[in-house]
């Protein structure tokens, strides 16, 4: 099995990257240093010189507040980039495995999303990640759309990490608590990402997020709890908290697989983390 993998460095793929080198896989781990996926230049020598199995897009833009001010650098990478890399697998005739999120929704249902719901973001991200989406479906036969929501794991900074860095800092954190969704650990989505490869699993677009729902404010509280930190949370309306970006206010999705619920997840990595 030989894989190409973008965005090697993203929270995501650092978790991955170790799955796949206990699967004893051979794959190529590229950032953006090594492989600039909007350089279209580049992915067309790329995709002469290199023999692939399967490709694993991870690479994108995913501020997604500074996306409304960088515009044009957020579609070039989350769409113009997904293109070339796109052309790579059409042109191998090797699955693609694309990581989109749950802002290709608007967040006006309160049931959960299922993959055949109506797409309507409404960020510059998740419109850039919809393009994405988009362009894969257009050029390639053989793909894999995975929409997740609120990752959190081990490599990177990440909410969890900020929220734990705070509590050190303050006897109060005012977070909202009108935005619903799912939290879910990069170890599980890695998980079923390695299943769906070594089943070969129907293409098409699946939805994978940890079980259950919650609001940001009360998934900071059981960081809190778990990890025993004296710090209040104190619950806000998101109009008490102006942020470049709109965030849906819903985006809990009916996932194609049941994976752990979001708190014993949250427990299991924050024991993991000491």
């Amino acid at each position: 099995m030989r894989i190409l993998v973008t965005g090697s460095t993203s929270l995501i793929g650092q978790e991955l990257c170790q799955m796949l080198e206990k699967e004893g896989w051979q794959f190529w781990a590229t950032t953006k240093k090594i492989f600039d996926i909007t350089n279209e230049k580049l992915a067309q020598e790329i995709m002469s010189r290199v023999s692939l199995d399967f490709i694993i897009h991870l690479a994108e833009y995913a501020n997604i507040d500074q996306a409304e001010i960088e515009q044009e650098e957020a579609y070039a990478v989350n769409y113009k980039g997904t293109e070339n890399i796109a052309k790579i697998a059409r042109k191998h005739n090797v699955p693609i495995l694309y990581v989109s999120s749950d802002c290709v929704f608007d967040g006006n249902k309160n049931t959960p999303y299922k993959v055949t719901d109506k797409t309507n973001p409404i960020s510059v991200y998740g419109r850039s990640k919809l393009m994405g989406e988009e362009v894969i479906k257009r050029l390639c036969s053989k793909y894999y759309i995975i929409r997740t929501s609120w990752l959190y794991g081990k490599g990177r900074k990440d909410y969890v990490d900020t929220m734990l860095t705070f509590s050190s800092l303050m006897n109060e954190i005012n977070i909202v608590d009108d935005q619903i969704g799912t939290p879910t650990w990069t170890r599980d989505l890695c998980r079923e990402i390695i299943n769906i490869i070594k089943e070969e699993k129907p293409y098409g677009i699946y939805h994978i997020t940890s079980s259950g729902s919650t609001s940001w404010s009360d998934f900071t509280r059981k960081i809190y709890e778990i990890k025993k930190r004296p710090t209040s949370v104190i619950s806000i309306d998101k109009s008490d908290f102006t942020r470049p970006a709109k965030r849906p206010k819903f985006c809990v999705m009916d996932t194609s697989v049941k994976l752990p619920s979001w708190e014993k997840s949250l427990e299991e990595y924050l024991t993991c983390k000491g």
